[in-house]
């Protein structure tokens, strides 16, 4: 029996991944490829998950959730997902079949909005799931078209923004891949808004056209976290940016900063010995040996979440890592607060 429920953010690679389990139900939010989804699923013996939640459409958040929908060994009780009408990949239209495929044979219920409506009513046990952004008329708008002020909206823009509340304290903030015209709209409508924990937006890339820098600066004076996670691929486009760990030093100092697999702007070589720092859950990054933080597990327990695996972190990136990004962590290490 579960003491506490628990958010376990995966290492992916390029993608997002998060799931949130108590004793008697499971989420998942975001399904990229690769098999680590499936493959955790299984090392923890789930069969069932009450919801998931897609962010956005983006194939790095939806790849997985094709062959997810098909395994009849799990048994997926609500799917949600926002439409895009600019998308015309054929993984988007998989997935649309995939979605009618579930829902005439195993009467999973498709659900295609995700905004700010749906809050209070994804609850799971004593996890509180609030859908902090797109608004309604936002996502009315879709991706291609406009928002209020007449700004183009992408499929980033309208991005679900999914916080995790419990015991009245919002313990953390999934991002997804929300870019600056989605984070002005959601800065219009909730007027203050932190989280212990950010999942930061894009794997740490451009957040559309706005200034890499200024945007962390904003995020993060806003969110004002403890804590910021980058899913990254050591392999691909280079994250996190600079300028973002710049803006968010600037922004937060004393911010714990971890990325999931090691990023290239850290160490330009792998460590030789193998990660003995990581969880026994599957990672993307494990057998190159390529890991940072690997996939984490965080007991959710209101203010006095904790994540433990900071104190292992730490020891991993002053023996191995040349030039860590979270340098300002090497510090000031509190691994149960």
């Amino acid at each position: 029996m579960m003491d506490l429920p628990e958010l376990i953010i995966l290492d992916v690679g390029h993608g997002n991944c998060a799931l949130i389990r108590d004793a008697n139900d499971a989420m998942v939010i975001d399904c990229p490829p690769g098999g680590t989804l499936a493959e955790t699923l299984e090392h923890l013996s789930i069969k069932e998950i009450l919801h998931i939640l897609i962010s956005h459409s983006d194939a790095d958040h939806i790849g997985g959730i094709i062959d997810l929908l098909s395994n009849e060994d799990i048994k997926i009780h609500n799917v949600h997902i926002n439409p895009d009408a600019i998308k015309k990949s054929a993984i988007w239209l998989d997935l649309r079949i995939a979605l009618k495929d579930a829902r005439q044979r195993f009467r999973t219920n498709v659900s295609s909005e995700l905004t700010t409506t749906k809050t209070g009513s994804l609850n799971i046990g004593s996890v509180n799931i609030e859908i902090l952004a797109p608004t309604p008329e936002l996502n009315l708008g879709g991706a291609g078209g406009t928002d209020l002020q007449g700004r183009r909206l992408t499929s980033n823009s309208i991005s679900a923004v999914i916080g995790i509340v419990h015991d009245s304290h919002r313990v953390a903030i999934l991002a997804a891949d929300i870019d600056n015209v989605g984070f002005d709209n959601l800065i219009q409508d909730q007027k203050s808004l932190s989280a212990d924990i950010l999942i930061f937006p894009h794997h740490g890339g451009r957040p559309g056209s706005a200034d890499p820098k200024i945007f962390a600066q904003q995020f993060c004076t806003f969110i004002q976290p403890k804590l910021i996670i980058f899913s990254i691929d050591r392999n691909r486009f280079n994250n996190p940016r600079t300028e973002i760990v710049e803006g968010i030093i600037s922004s937060v100092p004393d911010a714990h900063i971890l990325c999931t697999q090691l990023s290239q702007q850290c160490a330009a070589a792998l460590p030789s010995s193998k990660p003995t720092h990581l969880t026994k859950l599957p990672a993307r990054g494990l057998n190159s040996n390529s890991c940072c933080g690997g996939t984490i597990t965080l007991k959710i327990d209101g203010s006095r979440t904790s994540y433990a695996e900071m104190a292992l972190h730490k020891e991993f990136i002053v023996s191995q890592v040349a030039s860590p990004i979270c340098r300002k962590f090497l510090s000031i290490v509190k691994p149960d607060k």
